[in-house]
């Protein structure tokens, strides 16, 4: 019965106990919670709050350069080819068979004017012209003979009365005006014929025209060639020309002579595949036609001494035939305008003008040349006033801006001639 009771009283106690564990399981979280909530509350209740503030506007850099009017030459750039000044076909004048021939008439040899090229088998105008001047001696034989006649036929008819009427024709027959007519006009034949076959002579020997270089070749030593045979083509070197293509609005600004003595426009012109050979050229004349495909108006360009022969000791290459080049034509000096970077300009008429108060103006302007890398203004804006060259995102009239460092003293560099696009 004892033993009974303190069985009891131990499974009291074991339950007493495990009921104990039990609440602080559960007890000890919700303690840690609460901590932490009221924690929490605390901190939030007690901690400074911001002040709301509007956002700073900050004013953005940007790079200004200075307005100065100045003196521009502009220049109009095109594309060409070299063409030859003079070119001809020489053909021959004479016929037989070519017993000599020029060491320098070869294709791309020079010859100068007046140099003999080749030389035809002369022998049968040899004889011509021997025998031309044999009839030359009888034809003033002849003549001679009837001088004599006249002075006999003069007595003559004196003797006859020639004082009295009689008719015109009558007094010509007796006086043998006739025959003195004849004789003389005999001796005219003969010299003629005489200076024919002296002129045949002589174009046995062909001779250059003109200092040329000879393009194609087409006979040689031996040929048989006939009157009329083309012998070679020809092409001076005094002068090669540039045939340039422009567009038509842009021919205001090239000077093209209409008399002998008015000078066209300087040309500069650069070849050699970009390795920076330069000459120097004279625009001429204008072409009548445009051209099929572009509808450009072409313009043709005299450049002396294509091959430097006058400058033999000159390094830089000779022009070639057909060879593409670029030009610069000189266009004419503008007076009074501003030269900025092309970049300056804003949607294709605009400037940014930075203001004496620091805002934003946005101007449009008058543009009277737009080069590859610079355009030219005029009565725009005045002297000293600050272009904006910076981008800016989002322009608006009257923004604040601010100048990124001091501004630039000096005007705008003056460029080189530009050329317009």
């Amino acid at each position: 019965m004892e033993r009974q009771e303190r069985t009891n009283e131990s499974l009291t106690e074991r339950t007493a106990f495990g009921m104990s564990r039990k609440r602080v399981k559960i007890g000890l979280p919700l303690l840690i919670l609460f901590v932490a909530l009221a924690v929490a509350f605390y901190i939030g209740s007690t901690a400074p709050k911001a002040r709301k503030t509007p956002p700073l506007r900050e004013a953005p850099l940007v790079e200004t350069l200075p307005a100065r009017h100045t003196s521009q030459r502009v220049t109009v750039p095109a594309m060409g080819s070299i063409i030859p000044s003079r070119e001809i076909t020489l053909k021959s004048q004479a016929a037989g068979d070519i017993v000599k021939i020029n060491p320098r008439f070869t294709e791309g040899g020079h010859l100068k004017a007046g140099e003999a090229l080749l030389k035809i088998d002369d022998q049968d105008y040899r004889l011509a012209v021997a025998q031309q001047q044999s009839q030359v001696v009888s034809a003033e034989y002849a003549l001679k003979l009837e001088m004599g006649r006249q002075d006999v036929a003069k007595r003559e008819w004196e003797l006859l009365g020639g004082g009295e009427v009689v008719k015109a024709s009558d007094s010509e027959l007796a006086l043998r005006k006739p025959h003195l007519e004849k004789a003389q006009a005999d001796v005219e034949a003969a010299r003629a014929a005489m200076k024919r076959a002296e002129l045949d002579l002589a174009r046995t020997t062909v001779r250059a025209p003109f200092n040329c270089i000879v393009r194609t070749k087409k006979v040689d030593l031996g040929s048989h060639v006939s009157s009329q045979d083309q012998l070679a083509e020809l092409v001076g070197t005094d002068e090669y020309r540039v045939r340039a293509s422009v567009p038509v609005d842009r021919l205001k600004w090239i000077s093209i002579p209409r008399d002998r003595d008015d000078q066209g426009s300087k040309v500069r012109i650069l070849y050699g595949n970009g390795t920076g050979y330069e000459r120097r050229g004279t625009v001429v004349k204008l072409l009548a036609d445009l051209e099929e495909e572009g509808r450009m108006a072409r313009v043709l360009i005299a450049v002396g001494d294509p091959l430097d022969l006058k400058a033999p000791k000159s390094t830089r290459p000779p022009l070639l035939i057909g060879e593409y080049v670029r030009v610069e034509i000189e266009g004419p000096e503008l007076d009074g305008v501003v030269a900025l970077p092309r970049s300056a300009l804003r949607d294709g008429g605009n400037i940014w003008i930075k203001g004496g108060d620091d805002t934003l103006d946005i101007r449009a302007v008058d543009i009277v040349w737009r080069g590859e890398s610079t355009v030219l203004l005029k009565n725009s804006m005045a002297d000293g006033e600050r272009i904006i060259v910076t981008d800016l995102s989002t322009p608006i009239q009257g923004m604040k801006v601010m100048e990124s460092k001091p501004a630039d003293t000096t005007a705008v560099k003056t460029p080189k001639p530009e050329k317009q696009q």
